[in-house]
């Protein structure tokens, strides 16, 4: 299948990496011309453990290229994954879906026969519904789809999270979404990697719930370490003993310095 991926971050540059090893087409597409240059050259802008030789593999088999013209790699795609920026914004830290929205429009005007268009980014609830709108509205014409498919990356295993995930989580109510979209992640499911199809909207708040349980956790044995000091009691065991119970599992019951990074404190806001 032939793959835009909007966007050379983190998310955009692992997974587009990722599904050209799974033997799709995929064209990067980033405004900053430095940075496509310097991917054109094997110079990659981020640390992720493996990720160069994958770039690199991928592009010497051209199945993976970039650049920084949109219209091309986006009349030409099965399926055109949004994969830029959700910074907090100023003031209120919700997320700025300005990237987004404008990324959307650009697409809108390059479709070219049917396209899944997949806001890859983690978006607020409904922001797919925007991205149709502002779709429809530039090109009324256009056949196309918008579906969810909320990442699940971590930093430093962003790899391995991507080709050996827990859950896929496909959004989108279309039998042809969800057909493209299986073709795209066949790979996965031959590995019987569960793929789970859902509403957009429902897929879009698996991503929040996600994290927001996560950094949940983190926050509640962060509460106990603080407990366990004044009671004289070891929080590292107090863990594990609440660890063994399957309702609550080991996972992120690890006390320290709580949550950071560009996720948890943006989604939780």
């Amino acid at each position: 299948m032939r793959i835009a991926m909007i966007g050379t971050g983190y998310v955009g540059l692992v997974s587009g990496a990722c599904l050209a090893d799974f033997g799709h087409h995929v064209i990067c597409v980033d405004k900053d011309a430095s940075k496509i240059e310097a991917l054109r050259r094997g110079e990659i802008p981020i640390f992720e453990p493996g990720l160069d030789a994958l770039v690199a593999s991928n592009v010497k088999a051209k199945r993976l290229d970039f650049t920084t013209e949109l219209a091309a790699p986006v009349a030409e795609a099965d399926a055109v994954f949004i994969a830029v920026g959700t910074p907090s914004r100023r003031g209120d830290g919700h997320a700025d879906l300005t990237y987004v929205y404008s990324a959307a429009r650009e697409i809108a005007a390059a479709l070219s026969g049917f396209t899944v268009v997949v806001t890859k980014s983690t978006v607020p609830v409904g922001t797919g519904d925007e991205v149709e709108r502002l779709i429809r509205e530039a090109n009324p014409s256009a056949d196309v789809v918008v579906a969810s498919n909320p990442e699940f990356l971590r930093e430093g295993a962003a790899i391995r999270d991507f080709k050996f995930p827990d859950r896929i989580v496909v959004g989108t109510s279309d039998e042809r979404g969800r057909k493209v979209l299986g073709d795209v992640y066949r790979p996965l499911s031959l590995n019987q990697a569960p793929m789970m199809y859902t509403a957009r909207r429902t897929a879009e708040l698996i991503k929040y719930a996600a994290n927001a349980f996560l950094a949940t956790k983190i926050t509640f044995i962060n509460e106990i370490a603080d407990l366990s000091e004044k009671v004289g009691a070891d929080v590292q065991e107090v863990a594990r003993g609440i660890g063994l119970d399957n309702r609550i599992g080991t996972k992120f019951l690890h006390a320290g310095p709580g949550f950071g990074g560009s996720c948890f404190p943006k989604d939780t806001r």
